[in-house]
């Protein structure tokens, strides 16, 4: 308690932001007493005389003030104090930022100005000068505003000291850091200090943010701090084109920043392209992922996920293919981390929600047609179902995220025909999306008896051609057909026409909605509308494998 008292004395007396509250509310201390000893004095006199009432000026005891405003003193910043060290107790660095606001810098040498004035008069008195009207002033002015909004203040601080409205202000003070140097336009100027002030507050406001979130053991502020920095910065993205250039010029405060002591050698990069805030965001972001996975927070984890994709989103609206470039960058490293926790834990599910996220970003970039970087972000996903299916021998519950990765370029591939996109690349995504069940170097005996009791791929890849038969596309619907018929020489022709027998049979029955929940809802994603097409597809398959008979036949 007297560390935490003596580090805030210390702080009001040391810090730019206290003198300058002290000195605004000295000064307007004096010019109070002094415009009531002027105009209002004698005002008050022929009141009080109209009233009825004669007071006698001389009999006001001037030594009673000083211990009245001593013990007023006292009871603030004691109070002070104590709520603020309690509650720094939960919330780390509270009194840092307690001390840098104004309501409570403000009061706290209010109170001060008040028991200096009321020692001030007790000398004068002593001096035998008259302070007649400035002694009316500290007790029936001083004492009374002092009364009124003191308990109310230390409630407010009882309220602010709430973990949520911590978070809040450092939000507010985000938003209001960014909002400056966005203000001065893309000509502004930025002299050095202030541009190392302004990105040295914008890295604590993020540090403190995290702090809380790593600190406070409840979810709710989590969430809280997760989505508050997506929020701050999709607005620093958006207001990004308005800021000055000089101010991405990396300051030292930047490089001594423990998210980038490891990437000093790439600061050149990192100032060319803009993005040393996204940057230190995505950092603090992809730590805490981690620390979420290891505490199995799967609900916090896809919300780093889901807010790694809003940013996303308000990239690419903005065109910052740089941003766009250390975003894909970003997701990848998590499908990392997720990918290397589940092949530790058997554990499918942040993978699950990760996919799903990194897939509507994805569907954002079609949306705005960035066509290199679909191909692009396919082309990572089939990498890594390449190394779940590499994963699945040691956590077998990995092969669901082989279908989740196949379902979500099924839905890219219906988007592009919908939406008739150059067929060239239709068909280069069409083969991409077959070689799901295809994969380099794989073991044919394992993958012969995973693909003939795991059939997920081959419902997505046959709903597909369902669905360009419906519309008329048979050359897309025969490439899959033609693909499918690969597996009689991998399963054998037993095997491989009670696997296909499955399959329909499961295209024909299943419903849209799964009979369990999941993070996604009960969606079924192997569901197809269009099984009055499967007829069809069997017969452009026979036609096939009667073909491939027909040139084995002729070889002989």
């Amino acid at each position: 308690m007297l560390q935490g008292f003596t580090r805030i004395l210390g702080v009001l007396l040391t810090r730019t932001r206290s003198q300058y509250a002290a000195l605004l509310i000295f000064s307007g201390m004096g010019a109070g007493d002094f415009l009531f000893r002027t105009y209002l004095f004698p005002v008050y006199i022929d009141f009080l005389q109209n009233i009825g009432a004669n007071p006698d000026w001389a009999m006001l005891d001037v030594g009673f003030a000083p211990i009245l405003w001593l013990s007023f003193f006292a009871i603030i910043l004691g109070s002070l104090t104590i709520v603020i060290t309690f509650a720094a107790q939960n919330v780390p660095k509270l009194i840092d930022l307690y001390m840098d606001h104004w309501p409570s810098l403000l009061f706290v040498w209010w109170a001060a100005a008040c028991l200096a004035h009321a020692l001030s008069i007790k000398l004068l008195a002593e001096g035998e000068i008259q302070i007649i009207s400035s002694l009316v002033f500290n007790y029936h002015v001083l004492l009374v505003v002092s009364l009124v909004i003191g308990f109310p203040f230390i409630f407010s601080i009882l309220r602010n000291t709430k973990t949520s409205k911590v978070i809040d202000n450092l939000l507010k003070d985000g938003y209001s850091t960014i909002n400056r140097i966005a203000a001065k336009g893309t000509v502004g100027k930025i002299l050095p200090q202030e541009q190392a002030k302004i990105q040295y507050e914008l890295f604590q406001i993020l540090n403190q943010l995290i702090d809380l979130l790593v600190y406070v053991p409840f979810k709710e502020p989590k969430a809280q701090v997760i989505e508050g920095i997506g929020a701050l910065l999709r607005h620093y993205v958006k207001l990004k084109p308005n800021i000055p250039e000089s101010f991405f010029k990396v300051d030292e405060c930047v490089l001594d920043d423990i998210s980038f002591r490891t990437m000093k050698s790439l600061m050149g990069e990192v100032e060319k392209t803009h993005t040393f805030y996204e940057q230190k965001c995505f950092r603090l972001i992809g730590n805490v992922y981690n620390v979420f996975l290891d505490t199995k927070e799967f609900d916090l984890s896809t919300l780093c996920a889901e807010q790694l994709s809003q940013v996303g989103k308000t990239a690419i609206a903005c065109d910052d293919q740089d941003l766009i470039e250390v975003i894909t960058v970003r997701f990848n490293t998590l499908f990392r981390f997720a990918l290397k926790h589940g092949q530790h834990h058997n554990e499918p599910r942040n993978l699950y929600n990760l996919v799903f996220y990194y897939g509507r970003f994805i569907g954002f970039l079609i949306e705005y047609k960035q066509l290199e970087r679909i191909k692009t972000c396919v082309g990572y996903f089939v990498f890594y179902a390449q190394q779940c299916f590499n994963s699945i021998q040691s956590a077998k519950s990995l092969a669901i995220i082989l279908d989740v990765l196949a379902f979500e370029i099924q839905k890219f591939m219906l988007k592009f025909y919908q939406e008739n996109w150059d067929r060239e690349m239709q068909e280069e995504m069409l083969q991409k999306f077959l070689v799901f069940d295809n994969f380099q170097d794989m073991d044919k005996n394992f993958a012969a008896q995973f693909f003939s009791q795991n059939q997920g791929i081959r419902l997505l890849h046959i709903g597909l051609a369902l669905f360009y038969l419906n519309q008329k596309e048979v050359e897309f619907a025969a490439k899959i057909a033609k693909d499918t018929v690969q597996d009689l020489d991998l399963m054998g022709e037993t095997l491989f026409r009670k696997t296909m027998e499955v399959i329909y049979a499961r295209l024909q029955f299943s419903g849209p909605k799964f009979w369990e929940d999941t993070d996604r809802g009960n969606l079924n994603i192997y569901y197809t509308p269009y099984q009055d097409e499967i007829s069809s597809f069997k017969k452009i398959q026979q036609e096939i494998l009667l073909e491939n008979n027909k040139k084995i036949m002729d070889k002989k």
